[in-house]
């Protein structure tokens, strides 16, 4: 099913399919995952407010952990020459998109960009009591802020 969470940006894009590099109208989700807070950018092929009462499965769900995201270059290297194109890449693939507009893609770099930035802290976060220690901290140690502050 869906993913279910907070959605931090919503709205229509193109997005080049994976296996025969067709532009296909995609309803583009980023969202929270419940439980777990990891960013997700999910596709489907109709708008939130079009579906039934379950959500339906995404058509591609891309958990936003290592990945960096871009504005396409103008010259159509990536995006085929679309305008206003952005692209994710995860995992060494490039996952790429176009907006109607130069500024939806902004904001979409810029709401993509940011998940990345806060996902990335809160997982290489480090407590700071295990810095008063004294401790050589693990860069592998999720922060945990609720653990430190009921501490």
């Amino acid at each position: 099913l869906g993913v279910m969470g907070d959605i931090v940006r919503a709205g229509w894009v193109t997005k080049e399919s994976r296996h025969w590099g067709r532009w296909r109208l995609r309803w583009l989700e980023l969202v929270y995952e419940e439980g777990t807070s990891v960013p997700n950018l999910c596709s489907y092929k109709a708008a939130r407010m079009q579906w039934p009462e379950e959500p339906p499965r995404p058509t591609e769900r891309l958990p936003l952990v290592g990945a960096t995201c871009f504005p396409c270059p103008d010259d159509g290297t990536m995006a085929a020459g679309r305008p206003h194109a952005f692209a994710l890449n995860l995992r060494g693939r490039d996952f790429v998109f176009a907006t109607e507009t130069a500024d939806e893609a902004v904001e979409w770099v810029r709401s993509l960009s940011l998940a990345i930035a806060e996902l990335a802290l809160r997982l290489g976060g480090v407590e700071p009591s295990s810095m008063l220690a004294g401790g050589v901290p693990s860069p592998y140690e999720p922060f945990n802020a609720a653990a430190t502050a009921a501490a």
